[in-house]
């Protein structure tokens, strides 16, 4: 297996593991599908420029902030559609560009300001951008993460073991400036088997995070004591049930329970597995 850490020993599970944020309101924007994220209330609705990376014909989400936060400035990135979807809010301005490193796209700083936000300004920002999200977390700097107060991101490609070191630097990059407050898997995408941990992973995640200025400074955050999905969450598609993962609990088990867990991975599908909880801990807040 190849080497799955970061320059400071970090593996990819170490920056994935999500933090409690019992200071915040944790609530569901966006429609009960794919393209619903789970945010900290109170900081969305005090966001006065949105940059939203990836958006295709579907709005709901954007659409639902502009409610919330009537005097927000939206950008709307995507590149692959020829007009702003229908319902785009009034206070939203689409562009048809790419946000990432390739040819004619362009960079979060530069999003940033075509979206209304001023130089220094901070900015809460939504990326599902199919993979590019890994090339903007490598050239992106480090005073621009500083002005991010909410991130929403949805992370491909966790089955391409041999880049989990990059993914680990990167996210660990990330983790300095900001703090992984919720995750979800992806249910239109498969999961992937980690046989030595006894463990598996949905290989597409959305991930929430938070500006660490945010947080209250007597606060010491403390990794979830339960598994994913919340009660809040929604499976991206509602036809089928959602994926259950918790490895930030499997990596502390028991021998005995690591055991256990292992010999469902090999005997069950995850489908079936969802409802055995080996690990005896709640799956939602």
């Amino acid at each position: 297996m190849p080497t799955t850490t970061d320059a400071t020993g970090n593996t990819l599970l170490d920056v994935l593991t999500p933090y409690e944020a019992p200071f915040f309101t944790m609530e569901r924007w966006g429609p009960a599908s794919d393209g619903g994220y789970v945010v900290p209330a109170e900081v969305m609705r005090q966001a006065n420029v949105l940059v939203s990376g990836g958006v295709s014909d579907n709005v709901e989400f954007e659409a639902r902030v502009a409610r919330e936060a009537t005097d927000i400035r939206i950008g709307l990135f995507d590149h692959t559609i020829s007009k702003a979807p229908d319902h785009t809010p009034s206070n939203a301005t689409w562009h048809r560009l790419g946000l990432g490193d390739e040819p004619g796209f362009i960079s979060l700083e530069e999003a940033a300001l075509l979206s209304g936000a001023k130089p220094d300004e901070p900015v809460a920002l939504k990326l599902d951008i199919e993979s590019s999200e890994w090339e903007l977390l490598a050239t992106t700097p480090a005073t621009f993460w500083e002005r991010v107060t909410v991130l929403m991101i949805e992370l491909h490609g966790l089955d391409r073991i041999t880049d989990w070191s990059r993914y680990a630097r990167l996210l660990g990059n990330l983790k300095s400036h900001l703090l992984l407050i919720h995750l979800h898997g992806n249910n239109y995408a498969r999961v992937v088997h980690l046989k030595r941990e006894g463990i598996e992973i949905p290989i597409v995640m959305e991930a929430t995070y938070i500006n660490r200025k945010l947080i209250p400074s007597s606060h010491r955050p403390e990794v979830w004591n339960h598994g994913a999905p919340t009660l809040i969450d929604r499976p991206n598609n509602p036809q089928i049930i959602d994926i259950a993962f918790d490895f930030w609990l499997d990596r502390k088990k028991s021998g005995v329970r690591r055991f256990l867990k292992r010999i469902g991975l090999y005997l069950l599908p995850w489908r079936v597995r969802k409802n055995i909880r080996l690990n005896f801990t709640p799956k939602s807040r």
